[in-house]
């Protein structure tokens, strides 16, 4: 499938020029028809819809999906609702009692608040590395990431300015001293081409409805058999053990791959959706998905570089993210005022910056057009 092709997929891209998929995704009209036919079906015809061979399936078709997605085993895939649900659920599996948990302190919240709360607990300790006009130094990283380290959890892509972790150099300098390391992938999956192997991390998890293009309501994650093995996940239920369908009250006898951590019924229809939305993005090809969306973010920082009263924070290793700061100006209304324009352009104020996230639909062409009106903002203010 060819990136230009997918402008019919996406409604709302002809009324609004939409830059915001660092916050929520459009969802393809096929992956929107797949999801509602199977919501429709099984409410209205119950178990005639979904029998116990069809129920197992849901999460097998989703585990096969992400495993080519992050290059792994099926077996190495649990299903979860949600990326904090899963980070959750890992966290307090690992059963800490002492040392660190080495993340930043330019995170988003769910990557840091699992830790924050064990350590009300435990005697671990979480030290946020700080950020330099909102980026990380790898060195400052590297520096903190020492003998008492137990887990290191970052995004691959963060959240505010895009930038890019250098996972594997991090990896490799946790597992030095014995760390394991976890990381947020939702702002990369679906546009960065992804290997855990390559990469050697211990779990990488990702959700639907970024640029995984996909509603609410799913989570994938990677656990290496490794780590998986010697865990006892924390959170457990009928979906938990080896045969899920024996409903033996009196043993718990876990599964013996990744599924041991999915433990409860739950929206199939969004992992059908999920599912979906994977094959039509690696149809596409990520590689293609990838080289596309950094055209567009290298345009968009060449342009907004020579804007006047414009200051790029996005470093040079980025995702799909542009994010600037405004001098002088009142970021909210620059921002509604993008709102009122006749084509609107939609995207997100963090931190009082403004950031932009282009992906598939998005064109250059999109670009421009935010481009010129900002610069006709800001000299109107």
């Amino acid at each position: 499938m060819n990136i230009k092709d997918v402008s019919n997929d996406f409604s709302v891209i002809d009324k609004v020029d939409y830059l915001n998929t660092a916050s929520i995704g459009l969802v393809p009209n096929t992956v929107i028809e797949a999801t509602q036919e199977f919501f429709i079906e099984l409410a209205r015809c119950g178990t005639l819809a979904l029998d116990e061979e069809k129920e197992s399936l849901v999460y097998d078709n989703l585990r096969k999906e992400g495993a080519k997605l992050l290059g792994c085993n099926a077996e190495d895939i649990a299903i979860f609702n949600s990326v904090s649900e899963a980070l959750n659920s890992i966290a307090w599996s690992l059963e800490l009692k002492d040392g660190k948990v080495v993340s930043t302190d330019v995170e988003f919240p769910s990557v840091t608040y699992p830790w924050l709360r064990i350590a009300r607990k435990e005697s671990i300790k979480v030290k946020l590395v700080n950020a330099k006009n909102w980026c990380i130094s790898i060195d400052d990283l590297l520096d903190e990431i020492d003998e008492d380290t137990r887990v290191v959890a970052l995004s691959h892509v963060e959240y505010l300015t895009g930038q890019k972790h250098d996972i594997k150099k991090i990896a490799k300098h946790a597992h030095e001293v014995g760390a394991i390391v976890v990381i947020d992938g939702i702002q990369a999956a679906g546009y960065l081409p992804i290997n855990v192997r390559e990469l050697n991390v211990d779990v990488y998890i990702t959700g639907s409805y970024k640029w995984l293009l996909a509603p609410f309501g799913a989570a994938i994650a990677y656990i290496s058999k490794k780590l998986c093995d010697r865990l006892e996940p924390a959170f457990v239920g009928w979906r938990s053990t080896e045969d899920m369908w024996n409903f033996n009250p009196r043993k718990l006898k876990f599964a013996s791959t990744a599924r041991k951590f999915e433990y409860s019924t739950s929206a199939y229809g969004v992992k059908v959706g999920l599912a979906e939305s994977i094959k039509y993005l690696t149809k596409i090809g990520i590689e293609k998905i990838y080289n596309h969306n950094m055209k567009l973010t290298e345009i968009l920082a060449e342009e907004i570089n020579s804007t006047e009263d414009i200051n790029v924070i996005t470093p040079e290793n980025r995702g799909s993210i542009i994010t600037f700061k405004i001098n002088g100006r009142d970021v909210r209304k620059v921002v509604e005022k993008l709102h009122k324009l006749k084509r609107p352009v939609e995207l997100s104020i963090r931190q009082n910056m403004i950031r932009i996230s282009p992906h598939i639909y998005n064109t250059e062409a999109d670009i421009l057009h935010l481009v010129d009106n900002l610069r006709k903002i800001i000299k109107g203010l």
